[in-house]
């Protein structure tokens, strides 16, 4: 077999791998028997940032492409779905019923395994925590080629393991999940514009309890106000009569292949933050939007990474306790007399933690920003950053890093050692790879 050039959505690295896209489970059951010593891991949509689904010179496995029709949906919305499926299919068949999912990611074309692989949560977290919380159970092939059933109460350790456990323990064939009712495919979105964060950032604390949904982009490219931004809160909308609920995500722009390297600069990125917040300013504070467009709005852009150019994207995305919020300021402050370029930034509130060892999620505020990997003086200020988190209990998403110290995993992630030693248990010839577990000594 031939090996296959994988990338991934940061596009800060690649690999070369033997794909494997087996027919069926049976055929994926008997693949498992004939893994080299580099292991295997599974592959998605491919829209991890960095190298957790890649395994140089390994097998990737994308998991058996079932049937895009949902069919197993009861009448108290608890659905059975295909781990391949993504949120896209999903929520396409399942709006229309009146049905949601109670946590969505940023964007709708990744596949639910992989959400549930990376704990995924969303602008709601503080709400609806994340996607472990509706996960009723679980069906996992292990390394032997064997299928268990897990859940919260069965077999729950391997499922706590496999949460946010970045396809580490196995492969999730499907998943059964409680869905949330909803009156409407349309949400009510109150729009502020601040020219700085400190105003945002007590505002977006004192509206928390009134939203459904919460989240603020922040301007760090600004000389004169560097952590300005908008705050975006929004409701679901009550039932209408005559209402049409509908889940459109089709991409109205889609980028080409090649293009120029140097798009993305600090003096563009002013330019367009300037912009979003001048028409921000200008819009009604109070409206109506589509679901679809409010949760995922880089989806109008088919192929938005490639305005990093070849060398790709970096997202940094941190977990800061709610007792150590000062921190935020520093992030801020430390970035903007860095001068790096960071083009996306993104602050979102955070509920309780849960009981998976690798969960990112932990009760206070994340942080993600994305920086044009091409420049090499933003890693020396995220080291240090990492460092200050460290320092205050907080953690780097695993699912979203490319570039983490693996010496700080166990002060990031206190249980890692647990989860090592379950891990083991169940995959004692250590079948499950990536260059992501190598790297970081998981």
């Amino acid at each position: 077999m031939d090996k296959t050039e994988l990338a991934t959505w940061g596009n800060t690295s690649t690999s070369e791998s033997y794909l494997r896209e087996p027919d069926s489970i049976l055929d994926l059951s008997g693949m498992l028997k004939s893994i080299g010593d580099k292991g295997c891991i599974a592959r998605g949509f491919g829209r991890s940032y960095g190298d957790q689904p890649l395994n140089s010179d390994g097998d990737v496995i994308r998991p058996p492409s079932a049937s895009k029709k949902l069919e197993n949906l009861s009448s108290n919305g608890i659905a059975t779905v295909k781990s391949s499926m993504t949120f896209a299919e999903l929520l396409n068949q399942v709006v229309p019923l009146g049905w949601y999912m109670p946590v969505v990611p940023g964007t709708s074309y990744i596949t639910i395994g992989g959400a549930i692989a990376a704990d995924i949560h969303g602008k709601n977290h503080y709400r609806k925590s994340s996607i472990a919380d509706h996960v009723e159970s679980m069906t996992l092939m292990l390394a032997d080629g064997d299928t268990i059933h897990c859940s919260k109460t069965e077999e729950s350790s391997i499922f706590w393991t496999t949460i946010g456990g970045l396809g580490l323990t196995g492969v999730i064939l499907e998943a059964t999940i409680q869905l949330i009712r909803i009156q409407s495919s349309s949400v009510l979105v109150d729009r502020k514009s601040f020219k700085n964060f400190t105003e945002l950032f007590e505002t977006m604390k004192s509206q928390i309890d009134k939203a459904d949904y919460s989240v603020a982009w922040l301007d760090l490219a600004s000389k004169s106000n560097p952590g300005r931004g908008i705050l975006e809160t929004a409701n679901h909308q009550e039932l209408d009569e005559g209402s049409q609920f509908s889940y459109e995500t089709k991409p109205l722009l889609a980028l080409p292949r090649c293009m120029p390297g140097g798009l993305l600069r600090p003096s563009t990125i002013k330019k367009y933050n300037s912009l979003r917040f001048l028409l921000a300013d200008k819009e009604k504070s109070l409206k109506e939007n589509e679901l679809s467009a409010f949760m995922h709005p880089l989806d109008k852009v088919r192929n938005w990474n490639r305005l990093y150019g070849k060398t790709g994207v970096i997202q940094w995305q941190v977990a800061v306790p709610e007792v150590s919020e000062h921190v935020l300021f520093d992030i801020i402050d430390s970035i903007h007399k860095a001068e790096a370029p960071a083009f996306l930034v993104v602050l979102k509130k955070l509920g309780p933690a849960n009981q998976a060892p690798l969960s990112f999620p932990m009760e206070g505020w994340t942080l993600a920003v994305d920086f044009p990997a091409k420049h090499q003086e933003i890693h020396d200020c995220l080291d240090a950053l990492d460092q200050e988190i460290v320092n205050v209990g907080g953690r780097i998403y695993l699912a979203k890093d490319a570039r983490l110290n693996p010496d700080l995993i166990p002060k990031m992630y206190p249980r890692i050692d647990e989860w090592k030693s379950i891990r083991q248990n169940i995959d004692p010839n250590n079948r499950w790879q990536s260059d992501f577990s190598r790297r970081l000594d998981l």
